[in-house]
């Protein structure tokens, strides 16, 4: 558990908390980013509880950033029915079918493959996208086809971000409503993934860990709060086809190192 001569573990946890924060809300897969860090760096893994903790960083971000979207899941109104259907495919595929992609499919091979078909087909998407909806204009059946997304991206190498973000686009969504659309669908998936993980974990944190957990949920927090702010504003004004590139990119080195 202990980091090579000169990295302390605190310093791991800032970039681990730092990477987990901004590419969890770019569609550019978390999981690609923190499976190459400890092949460039040789870091250990520091277990299953950091993991845990880091993805609850995020989980604040959003929660903070979309707080008065937040308030209004809970008024039972249309956006909460919609984004409740979204949650339904992720929770049923995640409960079938999460352990074996995370056992077969999280490796180097499977995720550039994933970066780079999925990348494509976001940017397929993004070209022919009609912008001019809202979330508000979505049906029911379109409400399910984000979660179908967000299911799918439970795949390594997928990123939720980016299958949302293609769907919504596909749909007609302006970017910045796909952009709402993609982290507010987030919010239950992701704390009931949560949830779902931390009762399966079954054991407490070990003593060691403690301050560079606390440190990891601080740092993806305060970085997924500010890279949700930017992406909204980014795609305010810009495509995604960067974020295409970058995939694609990223999918090369990624054989090349496999």
């Amino acid at each position: 558990m202990l980091a090579p001569p000169g990295t302390p573990v605190w310093a791991q946890a800032i970039v681990l908390g730092l990477i987990q924060g901004v590419t969890e809300f770019l569609p550019i897969s978390s999981s690609a980013h923190l499976i190459l860090l400890p092949r460039l760096t040789g870091w250990p893994h520091l277990g299953r509880h950091f993991d845990i903790a880091l993805h609850l960083g995020t989980l604040l971000a959003l929660c903070v950033y979309f707080e008065e979207d937040s308030k209004r899941l809970f008024r039972f109104g249309r956006l909460t029915c919609q984004v409740a259907l979204a949650s339904i495919p992720p929770a049923l595929v995640g409960l079938l079918c999460g352990d074996w992609f995370e056992q077969h499919l999280n490796n180097l091979g499977s995720i550039a493959v994933c970066l780079a078909l999925f990348g494509l087909l976001l940017g397929w998407a993004d070209g022919r996208a009609r912008l001019r909806r809202e979330v508000q204009d979505l049906n029911s059946w379109e409400a399910l086809a984000l979660g179908w997304a967000q299911a799918v991206a439970l795949i390594p190498g997928v990123s939720r971000c980016g299958a949302t973000l293609t769907v919504a686009l596909w749909l007609g969504l302006t970017r910045r409503e796909a952009a709402r659309v993609t982290f507010l669908t987030a919010l239950p998936v992701t704390a009931g993934a949560l949830l779902l993980k931390a009762v399966r974990l079954g054991s407490p944190l070990p003593p060691d860990l403690w301050t560079p957990t606390l440190l990891g949920i601080a740092v993806a927090a305060l970085s997924g709060w500010c890279c949700i702010g930017w992406l909204v504003r980014y795609l305010k004004n810009h495509g995604l086809s960067g974020f295409v590139f970058y995939r694609v990119v990223l999918a090369a080195l990624l054989m090349v190192m496999g």
